[in-house]
């Protein structure tokens, strides 16, 4: 049967080159979209390394002498507002909902802010993300010590070292290290290894050196830049916490120049991320690009073969007259189907995969997969065209087996009439 289908491929052949060309290009496209989704869904579901849920971030607005403190403050004034702020630090973490409170900067989930230094290590050098951390950091956000114990973490020389997904730092097994080179600073000693953990779902896992906040960090006080208070609420106290503790603490928070501004879940932030990353609007895009192509792909499937049907009423009358069973027939015309989708698709993976190498998509604005960051090896190139060609091939056989079916149902008089 497959032979007698490529024989009636080649009669056919004026038409199937049309048939081909529009399989070819949908079959791109889709490969693509299926690229784009599947790599950002792997990488969505893969561990975050820490847990958001009853986590809120305390926003501190400061007046317009503190600001002037700030930025040019004598050093007695930056001290005494330094006091202050661990005064309401103080007062938050006895609100009867905290569980814990972690001060940082340039280190919570979803953070705008990034800062990075170059460390050394057996000659491999690298820049790597800083995050300045209080211990209670990791108890926020449920970040896992893996090893050592930094419950008494009180050194300025001492840090807490995370790897990448497979828990290497600086091509090194992070559990190995035991002193890094801070730059042109003094040798810093690694007291902890915290697990892995991404800026968020849809970045990858990366090494981070945690850096020690101390109560004399004037650098705590600049709360209109990077440092960020957040608080982990106890099991149960999660409900209307934000207007309960706005209502609560607004006056106590109050000590001049500070007062509260907002109090905002960290799951808030991770969408507005995801917003100002563009990684939203571009699943928006890759989604609704998909969503249209399968429809039109359908309604293109099923007018094709449609007309194809109508025009071979004669060769279908003559196959039944000659008692080619109804099932037989219809079976014909969905093998042909498959068997040009594959034609098809061994043409397109071709082009994919040349244009995959060469980056074009993102040097035209479509959103695509960085494979400078992430390149693609022979296994995700299978995964690509797996994927792609079951869709097709499923929406195909659905599009193509009402014709099939009706054209199978001809009666041999009719057809032969009809010619």
């Amino acid at each position: 049967m497959i032979r007698q289908i490529f024989k009636i491929i080649w009669t056919e052949r004026k038409i199937n080159i049309w048939i081909l060309s529009e399989l070819v290009l949908v079959f791109c496209i889709l490969w693509f979209c299926v690229d784009y989704i599947y790599f950002f869904t792997k990488r969505y579901l893969e561990p975050t390394g820490y847990d958001i849920e009853h986590v809120y971030s305390i926003n501190l607005g400061v007046q317009e002498e503190g600001n002037r403190i700030i930025n040019n403050g004598s050093e007695d004034e930056r001290n005494s507002q330094l006091n202050t702020l661990w005064t309401i630090i103080d007062r938050i973490k006895k609100y009867p909902d905290v569980a814990y409170l972690s001060l940082s900067y340039d280190a919570i989930p979803y953070s705008g802010s990034f800062r990075n230094n170059t460390f050394t290590l057996d000659s491999v050098v690298d820049n790597i993300q800083i995050k300045t951390v209080v211990p209670e950091y990791f108890n926020v956000f449920d970040i896992d010590i893996l090893q050592g114990n930094i419950a008494d973490w009180n050194n300025r020389n001492s840090i807490v070292i995370s790897g990448d997904r497979d828990n290497l730092f600086l091509k090194r097994d992070a559990g190995q290290i035991k002193s890094l080179d801070f730059g042109e600073e003094e040798n810093e000693n690694v007291i902890g290894v915290a697990e892995p953990t991404k800026r968020s779902e849809f970045n990858k896992s990366e090494p981070v050196v945690y850096v020690l906040l101390s109560r004399n960090d004037a650098k705590a006080i600049d709360t209109n830049g990077y440092t960020e208070i957040c608080v982990r609420v106890k099991a149960g106290a999660d409900k209307d916490f934000a207007e309960r503790f706005t209502k609560d603490m607004q006056e106590q928070i109050a000590v001049n120049p500070y007062f509260l501004s907002s109090v905002v879940p960290i799951s808030d932030i991770g969408k507005n991320f995801a917003k100002w990353t563009g990684y939203d609007s571009n699943f928006k895009s890759i989604f609704s690009i998909t969503a249209f192509l399968l429809i039109n792909i359908f309604l293109a499937v099923v007018g094709t073969f449609w007309f194809r049907t109508q025009t071979r009423r004669s060769e279908i009358g003559l196959r039944v007259a000659l008692g080619s069973p109804h099932r037989n027939i219809q079976l014909i015309f969905i093998l042909e189907t498959v068997i040009l989708i594959f034609l098809a698709s061994v043409i397109a993976a071709i082009v994919c995969i040349n244009v995959s190498l060469i980056d074009i998509l993102k040097d035209i604005g479509v959103p695509a997969v960085d494979r400078n960051e992430a390149p693609a090896g022979i296994g995700q190139y299978f995964i690509n065209y797996g994927i792609t060609f079951l869709i097709l091939a499923a929406i195909s056989i659905v599009a193509v087996w009402y014709p099939s079916r009706r054209a199978s149902k001809i009666q041999p008089a009719e057809a032969l009439r009809d010619e």
